[in-house]
């Protein structure tokens, strides 16, 4: 599932699309009415950030009309540097795992293919982020935000699962010690961050990967698959009140994360009881 080779030129593009928007899409001002719990927390060239009051989920919205198209960007606070030893390569294996599906979708990329989306995901060393590109559409962007609420709490991560999508996970590790660029781009990072996280390759060691522990990836996602550790962004044609309307009914009901804290979680992610 993972690109990592074309991973800068989706970034680009998420980027562009979210920030040269044309100037009649920066002067649009509606007239919104805010469901309760979702408060404003700014705006800035066209693009407004909102956040849910209860959980701490943030997106931000970014409507152009003159597009024919819109873009949903899911980005969850958690990379390969958050990774303990023994377990690298979860973050990215945890990409591939969430397009498995959930118990209401259990084969998420059919659903994709049968509404015309272009999607996939991609993992770095800060950021896991899944998107979506397809043709405006109210009902398709409503399901495709609904879908990343559900796959957020309620994806499966089967070991079943794992297993058959191993084989995706070899190639792209093959097709990495195959390429000079990204071996040189590997072996430079682990000399310039010979202690750190940065250091690793973001799809692991095949040891690793071949051998993780199911238990110990379900936890890794329970920890960070959080709406408080989440940004959805939305770009494109669409309309805005229906948007924040269905992240309000979708993410909402979320609760943030209080208490938990797996022995291989980093000081700055770990939650007190009084979070919550």
């Amino acid at each position: 599932m993972n690109r990592l080779k074309s991973m800068s030129h989706w970034i680009v593009a998420i980027s562009f699309t979210v920030l040269f928007l044309p100037a009649q899409a920066q002067n649009q001002a509606p007239n919104l009415t805010l469901p309760p719990g979702v408060e404003k927390v700014t705006e800035v060239e066209g693009i407004t950030e909102y956040r849910l009051e209860d959980n701490g989920f943030r997106f931000l919205l970014a409507p152009d009309n003159a597009k024919p198209s819109v873009t949903v960007n899911m980005t969850y606070l958690v990379g390969s540097r958050h990774e303990n030893y023994g377990q690298t390569g979860m973050a990215h294996l945890l990409e591939h795992m969430i397009f498995k599906g959930t118990p209401t979708t259990r084969n998420a990329l059919a659903e994709f293919s049968k509404r015309g989306l272009r999607a996939n995901g991609t993992t770095s060393e800060d950021r896991t982020n899944y998107f979506a590109t397809f043709a405006a559409d109210p009902e398709t962007l409503d399901w495709y935000i609904r879908w990343q609420a559900d796959a957020m709490v309620n994806s499966i991560i089967a070991r079943e699962d794992l297993d058959s999508e191993m084989t995706v996970v070899r190639n792209e590790m093959e097709r990495g010690e195959n390429s000079p660029f990204r071996m040189l781009y590997q072996k430079t990072h682990a000399a310039a961050f010979d202690w750190h996280n940065y250091g690793k390759s973001v799809i692991g060691a095949r040891s690793d990967v071949e051998e993780v522990d199911i238990e110990q990836l379900r936890d890794f996602y329970r920890m960070y698959y959080q709406p408080d550790n989440a940004v959805l962004t939305v770009a494109g044609k669409f309309d805005e009140q229906q948007v924040i309307n269905t992240i309000a009914d979708a993410f909402e009901p979320i609760a943030r994360p209080s208490g938990r804290c797996h022995v291989s979680t980093p000081l700055n992610r770990c939650k007190t009881a009084s979070a919550g």
